[in-house]
């Protein structure tokens, strides 16, 4: 185990109090049903912690619209085995949000979101 391992905790512990309470929803796909259909699947909502910001003016280049956000997720507030993924929701701070794009910091402590 390496200091690496740690560190998602580590940015965890020491931002926490910046960020708000929120919910991630994974939404599942549908499963066969036998008999050549879909069963819906079923979204699976997980609480966690993020913060919601603007784009500085890069979002221009990028072709990011004016009206998206940037939403930092800390990984550590995430149950084990989850990730975001292009297509989920997360609701934060009095908004839900779809996903477009996901990113992860080498440390693999935060996700930043684009949320349209």
């Amino acid at each position: 185990m390496s200091i690496l391992d740690d560190l998602p905790g580590i940015v965890s512990d020491a931002l926490g109090d910046l960020f708000s309470d929120a919910t991630l929803t994974l939404t599942a796909t549908g499963a066969s049903d036998g008999q050549g259909g879909f069963l819906p699947g079923r979204d699976d909502p997980v609480t966690c912690k993020a913060l919601v910001d603007k784009y500085s003016d890069y979002r221009h280049n990028a072709g990011i619209p004016a009206t998206d956000r940037k939403i930092v997720l800390l990984a550590a507030s995430l149950p084990v085995g989850v990730v975001p993924v292009p297509g989920c929701r997360i609701f934060a701070q009095g908004r839900t949000w779809t996903v477009q794009r996901v990113d992860r910091d080498p440390a693999a402590a935060t996700y930043e979101l684009q949320g349209r």
